[in-house]
């Protein structure tokens, strides 16, 4: 990883699920990989994949790394670069993926995209931390009393009072986040995941 900033945001994100560690240079591009481990859309996640060369504006050869290659479960895979919006114009990626996509096609990419903070939502990293970690907690005897619970559910009901009614306890909450991460359960106004959010059967 380039040193490029005293102010630089730098770590790693395990997977458990896939056994493999996950690079991130900054804060947004920590919350896009919880994001996007945790999708149900996602099938795999490539961070700092191999450089792409390509021609700049002048004619001149220039290399660029994307932040991640995803593939999605339909076979899609998009290169994606992450960044703060502030600094989305300033860098100049917009054009250096359009000089990409224009050169390489779908060799390299069949979409190109940039996520900014309008795209990583705080409440949406902490549901997908969330889910993540409860994905490691299995419990199939929990699965099947939430979903029991779930299918009479009439309406909306505090998450706190279901987990309540399963008498199960925290084995119930985890149940309850991993039914809500396959679309069994849905949550009030998209609201944080927590015992004071409201939730209901998903509407099919």
């Amino acid at each position: 990883m380039a040193l490029r900033s005293t102010a630089s945001y730098r770590g790693t994100v395990v997977d458990h699920a896939r056994n493999r560690e996950f690079v991130y240079e900054s804060k947004e591009e920590r919350g896009f990989i919880y994001i996007s481990l945790a999708s149900g859309l996602v099938e795999d996640y490539l961070d700092q994949p191999p450089p792409v060369d390509f021609a700049d504006g002048d004619g001149s050869m220039a290399t660029h790394t994307f932040d991640a290659l995803l593939t999605l479960k339909d076979g899609t895979r998009a290169a994606v670069d992450v960044k703060p919006k502030s600094k989305v114009l300033k860098s100049g990626i917009l054009q250096v993926q359009r000089l990409i996509q224009q050169q390489h096609g779908k060799s390299v990419a069949d979409v190109y995209l940039v996520r900014t903070e309008d795209h990583i939502h705080p409440d949406d990293v902490a549901d997908a931390k969330l889910l993540l970690r409860a994905r490691r907690l299995l419990c199939e005897k929990a699965d099947a009393v939430v979903a029991g619970l779930a299918a009479s559910l009439h309406g909306w009901c505090r998450l706190r009072d279901l987990v309540a009614a399963s008498g199960i306890g925290g084995d119930a909450f985890n149940a309850i986040v991993r039914l809500i991460g396959i679309g069994g359960l849905e949550v009030w106004d998209d609201a944080r995941i927590s015992y004071e959010c409201f939730v209901r059967r998903a509407r099919a």
